[in-house]
């Protein structure tokens, strides 16, 4: 029997165990039940607004107590931000900075940017809100300073291994509550709620019941179960993901000790042995699991699916109750204290000599430390038990002084004050020299410019995005000037060429933009390869949109190789809040989409002529993995708008992307956002164009809708429109 020796059988790679915390309690929880970094927010610039959250000195305090025990933490500086938010960003991370935080969890660029050039010794973390859904837009950032890469949560094992093939390291949720949307591309809570999911604010709105067209029951079709991914743990391990995300920052201490606890026992279980076929979950524990906080139900998310009726909560989004005596529990033993590091100690404690503590540090040196003379006993002389017993006391929770070596006189006495004050300079001695261990540079600010980026090169004017080829053919015979047109790449598929062809060859003087999906999965990389080769040979293709750094590094890469100059511009979700952004991307986007959570107030921050912005149609509220269609089983298998209606009977067109090989559906807004009223106001921005997104409008009203604009830029406002609309967030911003 050739039994693999013990050494070889413990070569998995141990993954770090990452929990969350909303409040010192749970820090504490998560760090004393075994996580090995905490990810936490501060008073500023977090995606979970509502969470308790943690001031300047707790922050310095969980630092010190976490690089004391050898666990890191990760500040979420996760939220788009505004121009004038900007500035605040220097004075909230400079003290963390100096203090020898891990890393920051990234979604805004103009941050990301920032925090490079501010703070180059200060890992930058690509949070799963800048939605990166492939290797090529993780290799992006990688070139840009990104650490680490927290994808989508709605990638394949086989994805994450492409990503992890870089040389990056990957961050993935192992356990927690998941988001129905790609994450970072939900304007739902926004446009429903006026709170944006993208600055810490979700409502929620997808917990809400909603009927599909065609059916009058109500059902949760967009509330997904929690993630518990504990029985596929082993498969995740060998997959290379470097660190396991528990998410929850908004749940308790109880529920971040427990969570951690339980995977910790089971990473450990496999690391340790490295036998897939010994590992069992214990029912136990997955049962404790469902009661810590839990959406009705449990299921292992898109690892080893790319959707499922099963991941759906379909008869109610609400959660379980918890277990009260549980908790109780994990709070006792996790939540309430520091645990104090053991450390050895020689003491010394002669009569006629100054008492002293001896250390020897993590860093190779020795710490000495000296107190008051040590008198002769008139009475009881010190006793070595009692002289431990004192020195074994913790002052600040962090060490705990465990006597390895005595040297007592028998007749030595030291009142217990003197005691006391000898173990708290040790302490503090200790303390700083772990406090100034993880100190990173200066701080200072090396050449932070807020930058605009390079302008565009196009004429001003309207840029008219089509869904349908109905509406392209439509536009495409009545546009005038300077306006240009926006296709779908899919337009260039084979079922579609022959008709985009024949209108692009009548139309030789329009400019057209090619619009790349909203997601780039690896699954449809061919597909969309072939599609923009194709387009590339078109010479009244002028350009591409791009939403996400995954397609900008597609372009980038295919236009490079064929040697031809094409504008590449930010699209709507490729979002930009501040100008700062653009120093990412000042050799690569010719322009930008205006965010559409900026108030009129907050436009003339970005406005320019390197500046797009969005004047009329459906915001799209939601890029989805999971199908609305699949889930009540009346999947077709072809493209097209269905219809879901919320309880206030707004209907929301939702358009199935069947035709991609990992298929995904785009929830659209009830109404159109229509700034016609307005125009007199935005012309004076000079924005280098002004967007007109069509979706399902018939020919007719196309046509409608461009002649209200085309008259609002001569000066002719309507008295009404022929269409229900919102001004979106244009007269008051978003929270």
């Amino acid at each position: 029997m050739n039994e693999k020796p013990k050494t070889e059988q413990t070569l998995k790679k141990m993954p770090e165990l990452l929990a969350p915390a909303g409040d010192f309690q749970a820090f504490l929880g998560a760090i004393n039940a075994g996580a090995d970094a905490v990810y936490l927010a501060g008073n500023m610039f977090g995606a979970r607004a509502y969470a308790k959250n943690f001031s300047e000195e707790e922050i310095l305090e969980a630092l010190t107590y976490a690089h004391i025990n050898h666990k890191k933490i990760y500040l979420t500086v996760n939220t788009l931000t505004k121009e004038d938010e900007l500035s605040r960003l220097y004075g909230f991370l400079k003290p963390f900075y100096l203090a020898g935080l891990d890393g920051v969890i990234v979604q805004d660029f103009g941050v990301f940017s920032y925090i490079r050039n501010v703070f180059p010794e200060l890992p930058i973390h690509v949070s799963t809100q800048m939605s990166i859904t492939s290797y090529l837009g993780a290799k992006y950032m990688q070139s840009l300073g990104a650490t680490r890469i927290v994808p989508a949560r709605e990638l394949s094992l086989a994805e994450i291994k492409e990503i992890n093939a870089l040389g990056v390291e990957t961050e993935c949720f192992i356990h927690g509550s998941m988001c129905y949307c790609y994450s970072g591309q939900c304007l739902f809570s926004s446009f429903l709620g006026n709170r944006s999911g993208n600055r810490g604010r979700c409502a929620g709105p997808c917990r809400q019941p909603y009927s599909l067209e065609g059916n009058k029951k109500e059902e949760y079709l967009l509330s997904l179960k929690d993630l518990c991914t504990l029985e596929i743990l082993p498969k995740l391990i060998d997959a290379g993901i470097s660190s396991f995300k528990i998410e929850g920052r908004m749940k308790s201490a109880a529920y971040a000790a427990g969570v951690s606890e339980i995977y910790r026992k089971y990473i450990d279980l496999y690391c340790k042995t490295g036998n897939i076929n010994a590992y069992k979950a214990d029912p136990k524990d997955l049962e404790k699991l469902k009661y810590l906080y839990l959406r009705t139900d449990l299921q292992d998310g898109y690892y080893e699916k790319s959707k499922s009726i099963s991941m759906v909560s379909i008869k109610s989004p609400s959660y379980n109750k918890t277990d009260d005596a549980l908790c109780a529990v994990l709070n006792d033993k996790y939540c309430r204290n520091k645990v104090p590091v053991s450390v050895p100690v020689t003491a010394s404690f002669v009569t006629g000599k100054e008492a002293e503590l001896r250390i020897d540090t993590f860093n190779g040196s020795s710490l000495i430390i000296n107190g008051d003379t040590v008198q002769k006993a008139q009475k009881a002389p010190l006793s070595e038990e009692d002289l431990v017993k004192r020195l074994k006391k913790s002052s600040n929770g962090y060490f705990s002084f465990d006597v390895t070596e005595m040297n007592l006189s028998d007749d030595a006495f030291l009142p217990v004050g003197a005691i006391n004050a000898l173990r708290r300079n040790a302490e503090e001695q200790l303390t700083s020299l772990y406090q100034k261990e993880f100190v990173m540079g200066s701080g200072t600010i090396t050449n932070a410019v807020m930058g605009s980026g390079t302008l565009s090169t196009a004429c001003n004017g309207f840029r008219l995005f089509v869904t349908n080829l109905q509406q392209f053919e439509t536009l495409a015979d009545i546009v005038r000037g300077d306006d240009e047109i926006c296709i779908p790449i899919s337009f260039f598929s084979d079922s579609n060429l022959k008709n985009t062809e024949n209108i692009l060859k009548n139309h030789p003087d329009i400019r057209f933009f090619a619009v790349l999906p909203s997601v780039i999965r690896s699954a449809n990389l061919v597909k969309h390869q072939n599609e923009i080769s194709r387009i590339l040979q078109f010479e009244n293709v002028k350009g591409f949109y791009v939403s996400q750094p995954d397609s900008l590094a597609l372009i980038k890469e295919m236009t490079e190789k064929s040697g031809k100059t094409f504008e590449i511009r930010g699209d709507m979700a490729f979002y930009i809040a501040n100008r700062n952004s653009l120093t990412l991307f000042s050799n690569e986007l010719n322009s930008f989409t205006v965010s559409p959570e900026l108030s009129r107030a907050e436009i003339p921050d970005l406005a320019g002529d390197n500046a797009e912005l969005m004047i009329y149609g459906r915001i799209p509220l939601m890029q989805t993995a999971n199908c609305v269609l699949n889930t009540t089983g009346n999947c077709r298998k072809e493209e097209g708008f269905t219809f879901i209606s919320d309880r206030m009977k707004a209907r929301f067109p939702i358009y199935t992307h069947c035709s991609e090989k990992i298929c995904y559906n785009t929830i659209y807004n009830s109404v159109p956002l229509s700034l016609h009223k307005h125009m007199p106001e935005i012309l004076k921005y000079k924005c280098g164009g002004l967007q007109i997104r069509f979706t399902n409008e018939s020919p007719k009203e196309l046509q409608d809708v461009y002649h209200i604009f085309d008259e609002g830029r001569s000066g002719i406002l309507p008295g009404n429109v022929p269409y229900d609309f919102t001004n979106g967030h244009y007269l008051k911003g978003v929270l």
